[in-house]
């Protein structure tokens, strides 16, 4: 009994020095930013699908608009982002309150602009539902920010990456 104890043990301990020894995984290949997000919305455009049993014709035409929205987004996006750099290099370069207004004010209106085009989209998915499925959405609206709302999940940027 004690030599089978010992021989478990040695086993164990063989067995996982082995499983220590292996070679780690390689890394996955690095995403740039706009593709993580663009995944991460996929992500919950499936998942919404799958939340309000979406037919396939529905899922179709909600990828489409979700799509020409992007497209119709990705230069002001673009903007977006380069006024936000000069936003940050006239903060380091210590810029007069008026320019820093006026970066702020172009920052506010770009936003704006991404704003109203993610919400005509998602308004023209919301006129697909059926009856029940827009009371489904609109409990999820409550419980997850902006479902249909326009706003933005977990409080990323405007639009970035739509």
């Amino acid at each position: 009994m004690k030599n089978s104890l010992v021989r478990f043990a040695g086993m164990a301990a063989l067995a996982s020095g082995m499983m220590f020894a292996q070679a780690p995984a390689p890394p996955a290949q690095p995403q740039s930013p706009t593709q993580r997000w663009q995944h991460r919305r996929g992500r919950m455009l499936d998942r919404m699908a799958t939340k309000l049993n979406l037919t396939d014709s529905q899922k179709e035409q909600a990828h489409s608009i979700m799509q020409s929205a992007r497209e119709s987004a990705q230069p002001i996006t673009q903007q977006l982002k380069q006024n936000r750099q000069a936003l940050h290099e006239a903060i380091k370069a210590g810029k007069p309150d008026a320019d820093i207004d006026q970066l702020a004010a172009t920052t506010g209106n770009l936003t704006g602009q991404v704003t109203a085009i993610r919400t005509k989209a998602f308004a023209k998915v919301y006129a697909l539902l059926t009856p029940e499925q827009r009371t489904k959405a609109d409990q999820l609206g409550g419980h997850r920010r902006g479902m249909f709302m326009g706003g933005h999940e977990h409080g990323h940027g405007a639009g970035v990456g739509f």
